[in-house]
């Protein structure tokens, strides 16, 4: 058997695979375990390290898998144990390893415990949320997904919280039960040789009834702590927490490089969502001030996370580029150059690589129920902006098939898919991308390998310059080898418009500076051409030191954790 590989964390690329979309095997519409493994050598040939993969545990999919029947068994619609066994095998033979998603806040209705919950079982309502009616009428809830969080049960005369769908049922942490029941399901999956896990809103795991708080309760980092050290914790394994409403200082809980949490927290501040998600534009300013925050904020005290986009987000390019035609592969190199740029561990949203889009959805085509729901909820919206809401935001525009080929169906399926195809798969796919060594697969490729070879991208301090203005991004990072003293800076300058625009601090580089990677071939000029992105490295020997002086190191490196 071949060896599992051994990543470290300042090195991991991580690649998110939305399993109903990626690839199917056997016909029926929907992408599977078998057609995962199908795609490994495409996905080795990128080169990431780690394939997260959205849940694929046995589920009713009201909330397409977030709603688990069964932390040990695998959904049929997506294969067998024995299936995934072989993934984590032929994963690993291709030097990668597979990342769990752990759904620890609730579980579905479904689910044997809730089941027996109903049943008249105290053990099991132990498990969940359930309180009577005074309880309820003193603290009002509102569900995520819309409506009441409480659902009345007749036959027990008391309501369960759910703060997703009704058909999620919030586990109640406090139960010490509960947590041992957690550890021993990510160590089912430990056992079987998984590499990772995220935990899916692991931010709402403690409550607080007074004030009221559904997330970032008083034992949140308690029970967490508690956790990893019941399963995870020191074995290597690469985490990562989804926490939506994590600050500064609560990341570097999480993230602490004393290993006791997570590898990483998911922050989401950078996406400038707001208040109202479907009201929200992209603005580069808050952009740049959000990834500024947290790359000084958790240099040398944690670790971040780089994403664009993810199953839950609108696509990359269209969000924060220009997926125009004319621009849209320039633009995604852009933002990928962006990113990747940065220290932490970059998250590669399947297709992102390819510069999938966003499409226009009819609302018949919606399968996302949270879209499906506020479409409900808008009965006084123009039509049109209703219509310019879900194009840009829903979180369908994630889920539409991969892109593998120009042939029928995007090469996703002999079937018609359970959701409906970009129509613009002719001009955006794998196939063709493979071939072209100037594409936007084979930039990413060369982002990874990057990252891999140079540790100023690994453990480099950060200094955003220009933050007050919107039409460019341009910022610096440094770091001195402590066993030789030889600096590397490097610095990214890029214009965010389709306009060109003179570029601050070019004149600054200096003669020996390399360009080290770019959107447009050959030199960059001063005036930058639309969406042109540029990053040099600067390479300086050692300073000599006067007799009597000691080297001090400001840019001492993260150490490199194994997760």
């Amino acid at each position: 058997m071949h060896p599992h590989p051994v990543l470290t964390l300042d090195q991991c690329v991580i690649y998110q695979i939305y399993p109903m979309s990626f690839q199917d095997s056997d016909g029926d519409g929907m992408g599977d375990i078998k057609g995962i493994r199908q795609r490994l050598d495409y996905l080795a040939t990128l080169g990431v390290d780690l394939l997260w993969l959205t849940p694929v545990y046995r589920s009713p999919r009201r909330d397409n898998g977030y709603d688990v029947a069964d932390y040990s068994a695998i959904d049929p619609a997506f294969g067998t144990l024995a299936e995934m066994d072989l993934l984590i095998a032929e994963a690993a033979a291709h030097g990668m390893g597979i990342m769990m998603d752990i759904v620890a806040n609730h579980t579905s209705t479904e689910h044997q415990w809730f089941r027996q919950a109903l049943a008249g079982d105290p053990r099991y309502q132990a498990y969940y949320v359930f309180r009577d009616q005074a309880f309820v009428d003193a603290h009002p809830l509102d569900s995520i997904f819309g409506g009441s969080a409480w659902e009345y049960v007749p036959t027990l005369g008391s309501y369960y919280l759910h703060n997703f769908d009704a058909s999620q049922a919030d586990l109640d942490w406090d139960n010490p039960a509960v947590r041992a029941e957690m550890a021993e399901v990510i160590n089912f999956w430990l056992a079987r040789g998984i590499k990772g896990f995220r935990f899916d809103v692991i931010d709402m795991v403690s409550k607080e009834w007074s004030p009221l708080a559904m997330s970032n309760g008083p034992r949140l980092h308690d029970y967490i702590r508690e956790l990893s050290g019941a399963s995870f914790g020191g074995k290597g394994i690469i985490t990562v927490g989804e926490t939506w409403g994590a600050d500064l200082a609560q990341m570097r809980h999480y993230s602490n490089p004393d290993d006791s949490e997570f590898s990483m927290v998911f922050n989401f501040e950078h996406l400038g969502l707001g208040r109202d998600k479907w009201t929200s534009r992209f603005d580069p300013l808050s952009f740049k001030g959000a990834m500024a925050r947290h790359q000084s904020g958790l240099h040398g005290q944690g670790w971040n996370s780089l994403f664009l986009g993810n199953h839950d987000l609108p696509r990359a390019v269209s969000r924060f580029g220009d997926d125009s035609p004319e621009w849209r592969e320039l633009s995604a190199k852009q933002w990928a150059l962006v990113l990747h740029m940065m220290q932490g561990t970059p998250f590669i949203y399947q297709g992102e690589e390819l510069g999938m889009t966003n499409r226009r959805w009819q609302p018949e085509e919606l399968r996302d129920v949270e879209a499906i729901n506020y479409s409900a909820s808008q009965p006084g919206l123009d039509p049109a902006e209703l219509a310019r809401r879900l194009d840009a935001i829903g979180r369908d525009n994630a889920r539409t098939p991969m892109q593998w080929d120009s042939g029928p169906r995007a090469g996703f399926s002999t079937a018609e898919p359970w959701i409906a195809l970009n129509d613009n798969y002719m001009e955006i796919n794998a196939a063709e991308q493979l071939t072209r060594p100037d594409s936007l697969f084979h930039c990413y490729r060369q982002l990874i390998a990057l990252r891999k070879a140079h540790p100023v991208i690994r453990h480099g301090d950060f200094e955003l310059l220009d933050e007050n203005d919107p039409l460019r991004i341009s910022y610096r990072r440094r770091w001195r080898d402590p066993a030789t003293g030889q600096t590397q800076t490097l610095l990214l300058l890029a214009n965010l418009t389709a306009t060109p625009l003179p570029m601050p601090h070019f004149d600054k580089l200096a003669s020996d500076a390399s360009l080290l990677m770019g959107n447009y071939p050959g030199q960059p000029e001063p005036c930058f051409a639309p969406y042109q992105t540029a990053v040099w490295l600067l390479v300086e020997p050692a300073m000599a030191l006067a007799p009597g002086t000691h080297r001090t190191d400001q840019s001492r490196p993260v150490q490199g954790r194994a997760g």
